[in-house]
């Protein structure tokens, strides 16, 4: 059983991202209503709105980064022989066995395993320690290459073969004295 966390290197990342984001759309909006409302008298309704504008885009921002860093301290993959298990934040813990990942996808944000019916269900994300996300991928790629066991109903089986058809029992009777369907008159 190994345990995979995050890579704290794109923590930083993500957090130099949000800030940005939120740093640049705020600088936006503000130059925006200071267009707006240039050349008028400065009230306190003016200067109350920039200072709304600033803290909500502080404390959304900030709500932000704390959020990505509990993702970051608590999100955990563990992969055993059995399978796979994926804890995060805020959700249920979720197990996939390995006896059911029929197949996997690749994208730009990591691998997606998938089962019956091409149906997604996991997703291992880039986030991941790249060597760890390789690490991951080539052991579902050897899980995915080995042959799984068929599992066979024996009783069904059993009864197939104590179930005998005899070749009358197959033969389909046709009456000799079949006449073809009348057709209606014009």
């Amino acid at each position: 059983m190994k345990s995979y966390r995050l890579d704290p290197d794109k923590l930083k990342a993500q957090t130099r991202n949000t800030i940005l984001m939120y740093g640049i759309t705020l600088v936006v909006l503000l130059v925006l209503n200071y267009l707006r409302y240039r050349g008028q008298e400065l009230n306190t309704t003016t200067v109350l709105l920039f200072g709304l504008i600033v803290v909500m885009f502080v404390v959304v921002g900030w709500n932000s980064i704390r959020q990505r860093k509990a993702i970051w301290d608590q999100y955990e993959i563990i992969v055993d022989e059995t399978g796979i298990k994926q804890r995060q934040p805020k959700a249920a813990d979720m197990f996939l066995p390995r006896a059911e990942i029929t197949n996997t996808k690749e994208s730009k944000y990591g691998l997606t395993l998938m089962v019956k019916d091409g149906q997604p269900v996991m997703g291992i994300p880039k986030l991941l320690r790249p060597a760890d996300y390789e690490e991951i991928k080539e052991i579902v790629n050897g899980w995915l290459g080995e042959s799984k066991p068929v599992v066979l109903d024996v009783n069904a089986i059993e009864e197939a073969m104590q179930t005998e058809v005899e070749p009358e029992d197959l033969s389909i009777e046709i009456p000799e004295d079949q006449q073809p369907p009348e057709l209606p008159e014009a």
